[in-house]
């Protein structure tokens, strides 16, 4: 009786045949082999495979998506991560690649980063005009700039071009949410230098960025989130809730003017005493006037935010 021959499973198949187009340089037919593929076993080393037929077909895009579901694996291994700084280098992502390099300095991609950020300011001027005249008009409108915009605005500019935009409009904008965006970049981006910008109150203030960290980072945002779960998470999860949601959304406003730390507790104890006003706690609404300060600066946060509905 005759061996029966084992037949490929599915992934082998393919791959196989995923592999053989792209040999034959039938990128286009390799594509679907490698999306049907990826579809059925979504992996790592799956996803290589579609991340190198989207390059080779120029969908720069479309490979920084992939790529980017699996940074940690691509941040993992030295290889991988010079695959995953040029795939976002060909995707003009500048800033995100001055991002990545800051936790994991590497000289040879920083020059190559340079080399191709110095070539873009040369062949890419018109575009530049474009985004510097859509950042005056953002920093003149009183709304947020929401993730796919401001991710597209950045996408082909340098870092040394983001600062100077900076230098130039962040000292008179009136937009209050613009401002964060701005210092939670550049601070992401390792920027040292000391700059200008305007406080919610409209004052002129110095802010030296290499003594700044990010929002989610800061001293102060961590201790407010761990006070306000200490305070309210036994008692009442929803007022635990609701105090860390508009805390972020205060502070998100006020970044990089955050209160001391040494205020934190005060501004836990003012909201808290706001909930316990609002279920007719008449000795709570009292003892907010010892708050006055910091009540000025939420009613004014959400003025900022009422102006949006």
């Amino acid at each position: 009786m005759s061996e029966m021959i084992p037949f490929p499973d599915k992934e082998t198949q393919l791959l196989a045949s995923g592999t053989r187009k792209m040999l034959a340089q039938d990128y286009l037919s390799a594509k679907k082999d490698f999306e049907k593929l990826y579809n059925f076993a979504p992996s790592f080393e799956n996803v290589q495979q579609l991340i190198e037929v989207y390059r080779l077909l120029g969908d720069f895009e479309i490979a920084v998506f992939y790529a980017q579901e699996y940074e940690a694996e691509y941040l993992s291994n030295p290889n991988f991560f010079e695959q995953y700084i040029h795939l976002l280098l060909l995707d003009k992502q500048y800033l995100w690649v001055h991002r990545l390099l800051k936790k994991r300095p590497n000289e040879k991609l920083q020059k190559d980063l340079i080399q191709l950020e110095t070539t873009q300011e040369f062949i890419a001027e018109y575009d530049l005009q474009l985004k510097e005249q859509l950042f005056a008009q953002w920093g003149q409108q009183k709304q947020p700039i929401f993730g796919k915009k401001w991710e597209s605005w950045l996408k082909g500019l340098s870092l040394s071009r983001f600062i100077y935009l900076t230098k130039k409009y962040l000292p008179t904008i009136e937009n209050s949410f613009l401002l964060p965006k701005v210092v939670e970049e550049l601070v992401s981006c390792g920027v040292k230098e000391t700059l200008s910008f305007k406080t919610i109150d409209g004052r002129l203030q110095t802010v030296d960025l290499s003594k700044i960290l990010p929002l989610p980072q800061a001293p102060q945002m961590v201790l407010f989130l761990e006070l306000a779960a200490e305070a309210w998470e036994n008692k009442d999860p929803q007022i635990a809730e609701g105090i860390a949601m508009e805390g972020q959304a205060h502070f998100s406003l006020l970044y990089p003017f955050l209160p001391e730390v040494s205020e934190i507790p005060r501004w836990i104890e003012s909201y808290s005493l706001e909930y316990q006003s609002m279920f007719g706690n008449e000795k709570a609404l009292e003892s907010l006037k010892n708050y006055r300060n910091i009540q000025q600066t939420k009613q004014k946060l959400r003025e900022i935010y009422q102006e949006l509905m």
